[in-house]
């Protein structure tokens, strides 16, 4: 919080700096031209008062930036885990679909949730709860690649974008991200786990009802077989398949 308030402190200077400069620049071709070019006398009020209008224009343009700065940071993210929200995670969806309908290639998503969440919330309370929440987005963001677009998509449920990875790719990922969650040390609960649903996008074949279907289902039997394990359907046969400890494998 401290350092978002000096961030907010530093943009109010900035853009107050740069009004009151650009006014003080125009007030001083003014009082050349005037001057001058025209030979009217001036008063100190001429310049005084254009320099002090700029400044407290400076200052309300400043406030009003960082109002739409807040008000998009708002619309865009979960409030709790500081991750994008599942509205906005729809419109990387729908661009990347969008992309690979043009130019080719494959995207994957992967669905993650809290294994015995209701467990946490039931014994330690809603507020430890929430903390793990915020703990999980922070692990998963921290090992996540740049490209990777990452999102709450609805209580203890995350979903990740992974643009050019197909479902290998994916499962490895999410694999990945299974072992670092599985390893750490959580303040409160100590351990905890998380069960993982993977998709590849087939294009021709999926939109995004039915690829968000498929890892859904995904999730669904990573659940059901055990959790703490990463799941993913096959769109043909409608198999499922385990990535985990052991390879790739067809159950």
């Amino acid at each position: 919080m401290k350092t978002l308030r000096v961030k907010t402190r530093d943009k109010i200077l900035l853009y107050v700096l740069y009004i009151t400069v650009s006014c003080l620049f125009t007030s001083v071709l003014n009082i050349i031209h005037a001057k001058y070019l025209l030979h009217i006398a001036l008063s100190p009020a001429a310049f005084i008062a254009p320099l002090f209008a700029g400044t407290l224009f400076g200052y309300l343009l400043a406030r009003i930036k960082l109002l739409q700065e807040q008000m998009s940071l708002v619309a865009y993210t979960d409030p709790l885990t500081k991750i994008y929200n599942r509205l906005h995670f729809s419109h990387f969806i729908d661009a990347e679909i969008d992309r690979v309908k043009r130019y080719g290639g494959t995207f994957s998503i992967i669905f993650l949730d809290i294994d015995a969440f209701k467990r946490i919330n039931d014994e330690y309370g809603h507020l430890v709860g929430d903390e793990a929440l915020k703990e999980v987005a922070a692990v998963v963001k921290h090992a996540n690649r740049k490209a990777d677009i990452f999102a709450r998509y609805g209580g203890e449920e995350f979903i990740i974008l992974a643009p050019a990875t197909d479902l290998q790719g994916a499962c490895t990922h999410a694999e990945r991200l299974r072992q670092d969650i599985a390893d750490h040390r959580f303040r409160e609960v100590g351990k905890l786990t998380c069960s993982f649903g993977v998709a590849e996008y087939r294009a021709g074949q999926d939109d995004m009802g039915s690829l968000f279907k498929r890892a859904d289902t995904a999730l669904y039997n990573a659940k059901n077989h055990g959790r703490d394990r990463v799941e993913t359907v096959d769109a043909d046969h409608d198999k499922s398949a385990l990535a985990g400890s052991i390879p790739l494998r067809k159950l």
